[in-house]
């Protein structure tokens, strides 16, 4: 428990240097940028897309921690909703951007050991304990759909995305803080 309070302790600092803050501002402006262009429909459903906006999401988390993520998934989804609005706004979509960056950062943060390990760990909850549950449910409430039809279409949406997320935040995560972090 301490080891939790202590990432989100110390991902909250991370936002008291401009380094840290100018840095979480450019990555929210790649998820937004990302997300508003990089976004497509698998051929099963149009309910199921695809997208990359994860990625800046994951190299904040990883850069700054839970807090910072959460920051980043959160205002990622509202920015891009006011520039690009779909519809009416439904906070649901920016929950699953906080708990996104949130479980990013939990895993992520900090971690020198067991990278690859905590990685799939953390897709796999992201995938299937967010994105399939929330996504389905918000998907039932804004469309009326059923639920269960919903989260057949996302379970394998997330079978196929899990491992190929996997491999780019590990290899971008890895060039990224290969970057920022050489002295």
């Amino acid at each position: 428990m301490n080891c939790l309070i202590a990432k989100f302790r110390d991902s909250a600092q991370e936002l008291s240097s401009v380094k840290g803050v100018s840095l979480c501002a450019m990555l929210l402006a790649l998820r937004v940028v990302v997300g508003y262009f990089a976004n497509f429909s698998l051929a099963i459903t149009p309910n199921a897309k695809v997208g990359f906006a994860f990625l800046p999401v994951a190299i904040a988390s990883m850069l700054f921690g839970p807090v910072c993520g959460m920051i980043v998934g959160g205002l990622g989804d509202i920015i891009s909703f006011l520039l690009a609005p779909m519809g009416g706004y439904f906070f649901g979509w920016t929950l699953n951007g906080i708990l996104v960056g949130m479980l990013y950062g939990l895993f992520l943060y900090k971690t020198d050991s067991k990278i690859l390990f905590k990685l799939i760990i953390c897709e796999v909850l992201i995938n299937f304990a967010v994105e399939v549950p929330l996504g389905s449910l918000w998907l039932m409430i804004q469309s009326g759909k059923a639920f269960w039809v919903m989260a057949g279409t996302r379970a394998i949406k997330c079978l196929i995305s899990v491992p190929i997320e996997t491999v780019l935040v590990y290899f971008f995560g890895k060039v990224v803080l290969r970057r920022i972090l050489r002295k």
